[in-house]
């Protein structure tokens, strides 16, 4: 699958890559760091290994060159970390000496300022208001949280911050569920709001935030990772059923019940660990239709398997499906080469 064939054939490129799982898969994780920012390392990591391992292992069998080009990025990207790195490290530093902590609110200019913080629940934002170098007024906008936290705990910060005039480390929190998440996540909220109001306060460089949002994010809470976890088990569950859907003969294999009937009818019963031909409708559920035609060489071709199956898999048809996908594959893969070549 060529670039110049999406000017020359957008609807044939599209089809390619709809039928190329390494592109679900791509889109896939795409949507997801998405919907949940604080899963893309997470995701970001799972992709770059399972190119790794697709591509190293096209490397093996077709000398193809799009393992290099991985590990060139992947040399790009930890590059760009180090620079990032380095930028964050000298930020954190400059904004160390202009704090708004305790004295430090003698920077922030008067005026209305919002910020947010990150919660037990969500995020959490403030609205804070600065008069005579004094914080004279709090206004909570956004608050996810336990409302009990907030009628204790953050009501007495919030009374003892506006008695001082500045911000000052709260005490310790009571034991209340997610109460110390919480309380630190308003604390943040106000020290966001303040920096506001600090002329010239010190911002990460564009290329560190964009790298380090695009592959960091924030850490990853209980519900980003559970959620991570039940769209995986249903991308896996709808890709391999949508794979044998779209690779004509193969559709079949989505019925099989693992029942091993056919197992016991079968002459060869097992070949180089893989039980026939029962493994072979597994294998051509996974797309691993290359390694059904290795196998097919121990396959008789008797039907009996047609015959005991409950619903009529025959180990004959696909494997005969999995030679056309790997005809397919071969002579579009032959198309390309051609077209580069030219």
């Amino acid at each position: 699958m060529t670039w110049s064939r999406l000017l020359r054939d957008p609807a044939g490129f599209l089809w390619a890559a709809i039928t190329t799982r390494g592109v679900r898969l791509t889109v896939y994780l795409l949507l997801v760091a998405a919907l949940f920012p604080s899963t893309r390392f997470i995701l970001s990591l799972a992709l770059l290994v399972t190119l790794a391992v697709m591509w190293l292992q096209d490397y093996r069998r077709t000398a193809s060159r799009k393992i290099f080009y991985l590990a060139a990025a992947l040399g790009l990207i930890v590059l760009g970390y180090w620079v990032a790195r380095i930028n964050v490290i000298d930020v954190d530093r400059q904004r160390l000496a202009m704090s708004p902590w305790g004295d430090g609110i003698r920077l922030v200019a008067d005026g209305t300022y919002q910020g947010v913080g990150e919660g037990f629940r969500g995020a959490i934002k403030v609205e804070v208001h600065v008069e005579d170098h004094r914080i004279t007024a709090i206004r909570t906008l956004e608050y996810p949280d336990l409302i009990s936290v907030k009628d204790n705990l953050i009501t007495s910060f919030k009374r003892e911050l506006l008695e001082k005039g500045r911000l000052e480390k709260p005490s310790d929190p009571d034991m209340f569920r997610g109460a110390i998440r919480t309380l630190t996540g308003y604390v943040n909220a106000i020290e966001a709001a303040l920096t506001k109001g600090i002329p010239d306060y010190p911002q990460y460089s564009i290329f560190s935030r964009g790298l380090l949002d695009a592959f960091l994010g924030k850490a990853p809470d209980r519900v980003s990772l559970n959620g991570l976890a039940i769209l995986f088990a249903a991308f896996m569950v709808f890709d391999y059923a949508l794979q044998s859907m779209l690779t004509p003969g193969t559709g079949r294999s989505i019925n099989c019940y693992n029942c091993a009937t056919c197992v016991g009818v079968c002459p060869v019963k097992e070949a180089e660990g893989v039980q026939m031909p029962m493994g072979l409708v597994l294998l051509t559920r996974l797309g691993e239709y290359e390694r059904v035609t290795e196998l097919s060489k121990y396959c008789v071709g008797c039907g009996r398997c047609a015959a005991k199956c409950p619903i009529g898999n025959s180990g004959p048809l696909v494997i005969a499906a999995a030679f056309q996908a790997c005809y397919e594959a071969k002579k579009a893969k032959t198309a390309e080469e051609q077209e580069v070549s030219v």
